[in-house]
């Protein structure tokens, strides 16, 4: 599977908030209280929050979550599409076919 830098998924998350206006300013409006009572930094809380989002999304327009986020992170669609490829090419070696 797809192996992407902390920079890569910062861009696919804050792409996904840029097109989805409510979200984000449910996101953003996450409390530093909020974050201290899961025990978690503010930073982590919402990048949790943002991929169950995303999930839902997802969920609402019936399709995969990933390709949904890959979506996000790839700058063009041959390379969002090379990235398809390789994952079901993954599968494929997985399952033995």
């Amino acid at each position: 599977m797809a192996k992407f830098t902390s920079e890569q998924l910062q861009k696919g998350r804050t792409r996904f908030l840029d097109g989805h206006r409510d979200i984000k300013a449910r996101i953003d409006a996450l409390t530093q209280q909020e974050a201290d009572a899961l025990g978690i930094t503010l930073e982590h809380l919402r990048e949790i929050e943002t991929m169950r989002e995303l999930r839902d999304v997802a969920h609402i327009k019936n399709i995969d979550s990933q390709e949904l986020f890959w979506s996000y992170l790839a700058d063009t669609a041959a390379e969002l599409g090379e990235m398809l490829e390789r994952r079901d090419a993954a599968e494929k070696r997985a399952l033995g076919i």
